[in-house]
């Protein structure tokens, strides 16, 4: 009886696959192959392949573990994890972990902010480039490296433009972990929630300012469809019902002509919906609007310092009392926390030495768990008020920034609008003294409400006649 040889799983893995094809090919041919000792253990090695499997999935997924432990520490150092910098940079011929400013495609990534600062949507955006045949940023890279231009080199999509838009990298920030994928078999990269983010600060330089980077971001958070006539307003979004608080929905068509377009609200629907109409004419929101801004720009520019004294002790008297005694319970909290992590390690210590049982040890540390649980609770919530408190003094300060931006505006724009309004209240129409009348409330940013002289905004008959009243008792 012959002797069977099996080849040892080593050397049978070490095999290349024209071996084992070499060794299976008489078998097709129905041929009996000379080697039949070492045919055998092939045999032996097939027939054990789901094992084989086995093994190969544990190191698949051994090395994901590795690879995925490495980026991590290099994304946890604050390193970019992306080997392609975002449109508008290139990296340092000296270090290829450094971002420079690439100033011709820096020209249009600013050119996109503007726009959507000016009032315009992605969609719309990525028209006029198209239009005016501004290269694509994959065309773009393929002229800097001389390579054949794409097919369509102008042809802007709007995803490319809503990602532009999103990128905090054109602050001079980078932030890493902003995809994961489930796990190591599939590839398909799911967006990871901002909590689990890592933001680092200032690593490159910035090619948009803070200011205008906040104010895309809320233009953005009011988004909105684009009308069948193309037509856009630059209060949608910022219009909301006094009633229901829905957003009032911008209406127009073709044939309209500029005092014919209208607001109503989003939750009328020809008297069937749970709110009235809410009626009112575009042209004269717009007037209403800017005759009020024009006399918060003349005020505030000419009393500065009495608005800002107005303001602080509106706002912030009883709030600033808040943050200071915020500030000295934090710093106890923390010195508190500090405390029961000696303790914790002090009782474990007793309890390993035998000084303490633990069944004591149990009950001590579930009480210090708990206690440094609501502890730290405590200090967010005190540390978020700090930061709020920070917040509104940035934003005042922001205002008055912008207000000295405006001097006398002969219209309206969208820039300064939304610079300088956070929303507009409109409250149902008041017929009971024969004539329409309608209030309106313009909310700027961080000042909210602004009376000047104590007057009031009003609609007229909602046709484009609009007046001021002196608010009666």
């Amino acid at each position: 009886m012959a002797a069977t040889y099996i080849l040892p799983l080593k050397a049978i893995c070490n095999l290349s696959v024209s071996v084992v094809f070499r060794f299976r090919w008489p078998f097709a041919l129905g041929a009996i192959p000379p080697q039949t000792r070492m045919i055998t253990g092939f045999f032996t090695f097939f027939k054990n392949l789901p094992e084989q499997h086995r093994f190969n999935e544990l190191y698949a997924r051994d090395t994901a573990k590795k690879i995925k432990s490495t980026f991590k520490m290099k994304g946890e150092s604050g390193r970019h994890l992306t080997t392609n910098p975002p449109f508008g940079y290139v990296k340092d011929e000296q270090d290829k972990d450094r971002w420079l400013i690439d100033e011709e495609a820096a020209k249009t990534v600013r050119y996109i902010f503007k726009l959507c600062c000016d009032g315009l949507g992605p969609t719309q955006i990525a028209n006029r480039l198209r239009r005016e045949q501004v290269l694509t940023p994959t065309a773009y890279k393929a002229q800097q490296r001389g390579e054949l231009l794409p097919e369509r080199p102008f042809q802007w999509a709007q995803k490319t433009v809503s990602g532009i838009l999103d990128k905090v990298e054109y602050l001079g920030h980078t932030e890493n972990f902003k995809t994961a994928s489930k796990n190591y078999r599939s590839k398909k990269r799911v967006k990871t929630a901002k909590e689990e983010r890592k933001l680092f600060r200032d690593t490159h330089p910035a090619i948009v300012d803070e200011h205008t980077f906040q104010v895309v971001q809320e233009i953005r958070s009011h988004r909105h469809r684009l009308t069948a006539t193309g037509k856009v307003s630059i209060f949608s979004g910022k219009v909301f019902c006094a009633d229901c608080g829905a957003k009032l929905q911008y209406n127009t068509a073709n044939s309209f002509l500029a005092n014919q377009d209208f607001f109503n609200c989003g939750n009328y629907r020809s008297n069937t919906g749970t709110c009235t109409a809410h009626f009112i004419r575009a042209v004269t929101l717009e007037k209403i609007v800017l005759a009020h801004m024009k006399r918060v720009l003349a005020y505030v520019q000419q009393f500065e310092t009495s608005f800002v004294k107005r303001e602080m002790e509106k706002a912030n008297l009883k709030r600033q009392t808040s943050v200071e005694k915020a500030k000295l319970d934090i710093v106890t909290l923390k010195r508190r926390d500090e405390d029961l992590d000696v303790l914790f390690r002090r009782i474990y210590e007793d309890m390993v030495a035998g000084r303490l049982n633990p069944e004591r040890f149990d009950k001590l540390s579930t009480q210090y768990e708990e206690e440094q649980k609501q502890v730290r609770q405590v200090i967010e919530e005190l540390q978020s008020l700090i930061d709020d408190g920070e917040q509104e003094a940035h934003d005042l300060r922001q205002f008055l920034k912008n207000v000295r931006k405006y001097t006398d505006p002969e219209e309206l724009t969208a820039e300064m609008l939304n610079e300088l309004v956070d929303k507009i209240i409109v409250h149902a129409p008041d017929k009971s003294s024969g004539h329409r009348r309608q209030k309106i409330e313009i909310y700027y940013k961080a000042a909210g409400i602004i009376d000047i002289a104590d007057d009031l905004c009003e609609a007229g008959d909602g046709r484009g006649q609009w007046r001021r009243e002196r608010k009666t008792a």
